[in-house]
């Protein structure tokens, strides 16, 4: 009876065992070539985003915007993750005005993160049924796919990524102010100045306006060096990737307050937005809708993301006179 039970034991140890290495096969098969998406992810994109901007309008403190923060916590909740809210009131050229920033973490073996950003709001005062569908709805749609592609492939990661979804980038006025526009990205910003130590920002990934058919993603001159380095070796090295260049101007966009904070951010973006080279003229306006957006420019867009977070994964990095700056106030400028 007992060798019986012996043998019935170390047939089952074994079969548990095995169980667990082929458990240990599946993740770390599943995890294989995860700085890849797969060839649906543009589709994945545009289908996000074609949802998200029948939310409209989107604009800081209307019920657009509070209905646009709860669609995202529900998509991010339904790939199985947990998405937090930081909802907080502040002072503007025309009143106070209510912001929430959605966020969600993919933990990794560190509290050193990397950030994707977007900002999911809409300018104020465009026309009933402005969508925005490259202006906040394009990287919106980029950032969900990038962290459901995570949520399913579960690759060991060192750094945590955090992507996060930016209430008011627009301003309210004509111009950016310090107190009108970039309210979200500032917010955050301050809030890793604040836990600067235990919870280090090795890097600030922003991208906006991403979806338009002829993409053509620049890098503004006001970003991280070493960041902008990696996205042009990333876009000339993989063919699925957008192939960004370097910009002849600077961007008030999300990744300032990050810079003015001593972080390290970049921005991808494509500010030629229009009904033909040069022009710019569907940005801010009614025909800044879905039937412009391409999924290819989404999944360009989203692999060149994704292979720069797998480069910082790799050890990419600040030079070391760069890996702890002082902290800084984070301030704001205009576009």
């Amino acid at each position: 009876m007992r060798r019986s039970q012996a043998i019935f034991a170390a047939v089952a140890a074994s079969i548990a065992f095995a169980g667990f290495v082929g458990c240990r096969a599946e993740v770390e098969a599943r995890a294989a070539g995860w700085d890849r998406l797969p060839p649906e992810a543009g589709i994945r994109m545009l289908a996000y985003t074609s949802e998200f901007v029948k939310i409209v309008p989107r604009d800081s403190g209307t019920l657009g915007a509070a209905k646009a923060s709860k669609w995202l916590a529900q998509e991010i909740r339904r790939m199985g993750l947990e998405p937090r809210a930081d909802t907080w009131t502040e002072n503007t050229p025309f009143g106070p005005k209510t912001f929430c920033n959605i966020y969600v973490d993919i933990p990794g073996d560190t509290p050193s993160v990397v950030l994707f950003g977007s900002h999911y709001d809409t300018k104020a005062g465009i026309g009933e049924g402005f969508q925005g569908a490259n202006d906040g709805g394009s990287s919106t749609g980029v950032l969900l796919a990038l962290a459901e592609h995570l949520a399913e492939r579960k690759p060991r990661l060192r750094h945590t990524v955090r992507f996060a979804f930016f209430d008011g980038e627009e301003c309210f006025g004509d111009t950016y102010r310090d107190n009108d526009g970039l309210h979200g990205s500032r917010r955050m910003a301050a809030q890793f100045v604040r836990d600067r130590v235990e919870m280090p920002l090795v890097a600030a990934i922003v991208l906006d306006m991403v979806g338009d058919r002829d993409l053509k993603l620049e890098i503004p001159r006001n970003v991280t060096p070493w960041l902008a380095r990696i996205a042009l070796e990333e876009g000339a090295a993989r063919p699925e990737a957008a192939d960004a260049s370097l910009a002849s101007a600077i961007i008030i966009d999300d990744h300032l307050p990050f810079i003015l904070g001593r972080f390290s951010a970049i921005d991808l973006i494509d500010f030629e937005y229009g009904s033909g080279p040069g022009r710019h003229d569907y940005w801010h306006t009614m025909e800044d809708s879905i039937d412009k957006i391409s999924p290819d420019s989404l999944y360009k867009s989203g692999a060149l993301a994704l292979a720069m977070l797998a480069r910082i994964e790799a050890g990419a990095g600040p030079p070391p006179e760069q890996q702890q700056p002082r902290p800084a106030a984070a301030r704001n400028g205009a576009r």
